[in-house]
């Protein structure tokens, strides 16, 4: 008898990826051939030991479609799968900004009662820090639509991206949640990325930690950890965190808290070296999909001097994985102060290394939500925002729509006696300023701040000082770890933090 398991993205009700090849794959037992149907389409899948795998056609947008497998030459299929949409996939995915719960987004009383959208599909994969492990899955594995209760607890800014771009496509959208939060980059990215300098440093200090400690006894605290992370208090416990407290509540928490059992890194904790490119990652692949997108960066904070080479290897690493020069949408970090004993001091250099990537690696765009953030919490509550920020740039940079998807960039200073001219990109017909005067804009001479008497704005910015010598100046835009950027362009973008020297 013949015994087909296919990955678990495949089930009724999923979606599959138009205009491109669609790739099926599995394991099998029992047959020699199977033929795989979908859409007056036949292929026969190439059988090697207990694997299979084919490529089918590629395919127009449609809904209700039906993918069926027959063994050998059996006149009724052994799987069908039923309900099918096919449309454009994206991968969410990252860290705890992208995982972020839509529950404990700001808009979430008036999102909830949204009517709902059954061209939008969402699908998260099981989040698994070590093979073997066991954990109770309630809203992960399943294909499922708005208003089902797993969409609560689904990636807000993933949803948000749907939610804007289908009416705009006219297509079927799916959203495929792949995330964690708290795991660096290098969890997500094959072992093989750290053989070289300046990558090594993961791979390194993961040594050094599991030196550190016998491996029977990182054994047994992880399995303490995860029962305790897993168990119904600790969740309950956390979700009061995630919609957040102010500093001193967030003192409180970490003293009642401070005993709590943690994970070691080693072999079983979620955010070593490779460890979710294996158990998560490869079981998602080759999977045809559209496109990533991508909002991580805080947990490399510690490493922000080579997040441009971590990045850039982790994207061409997923882009080898899939065979498909895949288009990355991400997002720079966002404004932050302090939340449970962490700052976001050195989040000016990730973002600056969030900017080389933008411009040094094809396909890869980035956002801007330096309007967004919150000085005492880490995950910012505006993200449906952050989603339709994403949907934008792709609709300009993916589906070539021309419209105004990019925040203001800084071009060049003209320096004219007491003048200082800012010229910037993307601004549309004007700069808006929301406010009286620009925050986070610091105009520095010989390390002494010098005052802006006048600020005069259009599609540039006029800055007219008092005086100014003939010294060199700083200017520095958004360049703190908390600030609240007030300028934008036409779209509602805001401009891009920069540093530069004016002679």
């Amino acid at each position: 008898m013949a015994r087909i398991e296919l990955p678990e993205i495949f089930q009724d009700g999923m979606m599959l990826q138009r205009d491109k090849t669609i790739k099926v794959w599995g394991s099998v037992s029992g047959a020699e051939r199977l033929r795989i149907c979908l859409c007056q389409e036949e292929v026969k899948a190439e059988v090697n030991g207990d694997k299979f795998y084919c490529e089918i056609p590629k395919q127009s947008a449609s809904r209700g479609e039906t993918l069926t497998i027959y063994v050998d030459e059996k006149e009724a299929p052994e799987i069908t799968i039923l309900n099918i949409s096919i449309g454009d996939i994206y991968i969410a995915a990252g860290q705890s900004n992208m995982e972020y719960f839509l529950r404990y987004d700001a808009h979430w009383n008036d999102v909830k009662k949204w009517e709902r959208n059954d061209d939008i599909h969402m699908f998260n994969c099981k989040r698994i820090a070590y093979e073997g492990q066991d954990r109770d899955f309630t809203d992960s594995g399943i294909w499922f639509l708005e208003h089902d209760y797993q969409w609560e607890t689904f990636s807000a800014p993933g949803y948000s991206f749907a939610r804007s771009l289908q009416p705009e496509i006219g297509v079927p959208v799916g959203i495929i949640g792949c995330n964690w939060g708290g795991t660096p980059a290098c969890a997500w990215m094959d072992w093989s990325c750290f053989e070289e300098e300046p990558l090594n440093v993961f791979k390194e200090e993961y040594q050094q930690a599991m030196a550190s400690i016998p491996e029977e006894e990182i054994k047994k605290k992880s399995i303490v950890a995860w029962a305790f992370e897993d168990s119904y208090e600790h969740q309950i416990d956390w979700r009061a965190m995630m919609y957040g407290m102010n500093e001193l509540d967030q003192k409180e928490w970490m003293e009642r808290n401070a005993g709590d059992p943690a994970v070691p890194l080693g072999p079983y904790h979620h955010y070593r070296p490779s460890g979710l490119y294996e158990t998560m990652l490869k079981k998602l692949a080759p999977f045809t999909v559209k496109g990533v997108l991508w909002y991580q960066g805080e947990s490399d904070a510690g490493h922000a001097d080579i997040y441009d080479i971590t990045f850039e290897s982790m994207i061409e690493c997923w882009r080898k994985l899939w065979q498909d020069d895949l288009p990355f949408l991400f997002v720079q970090l966002a404004p932050f102060g302090v939340w449970l004993g962490i700052d976001g001091n050195d989040y000016p250099a990730v973002r600056a290394r969030q900017e080389m990537v933008s411009k040094n690696v094809p396909g890869a765009y980035m956002v801007s939500i330096m309007d967004l953030g919150m000085y005492e919490d880490i995950h910012p509550k505006e993200k449906i925002e952050v989603g339709e920020r994403l949907a934008l740039l792709a609709r300009g940079k993916i589906y070539g729509e021309d419209l105004l998807c990019e925040s203001p960039e800084f071009i060049k200073v003209d320096r004219l006696e007491n003048k200082l001219i800012l010229h910037f990109s993307n601004t549309g017909e004007n700069l808006v300023l929301k406010g009286r005067e620009i925050k986070s804009l610091i105009v520095r001479q010989r390390e002494c701040i010098r005052e802006i008497k006048e600020c005069e704005i259009d599609t540039k910015v006029a800055l007219t000082f008092e005086s100014l010598s003939e010294e060199p100046l700083e200017i520095l835009f958004a360049q703190e770890g908390y600030c609240e950027v007030n300028l934008f362009n036409e779209a509602g973008l805001p401009v891009k933090p920069f540093l530069t020297t004016c002679m």
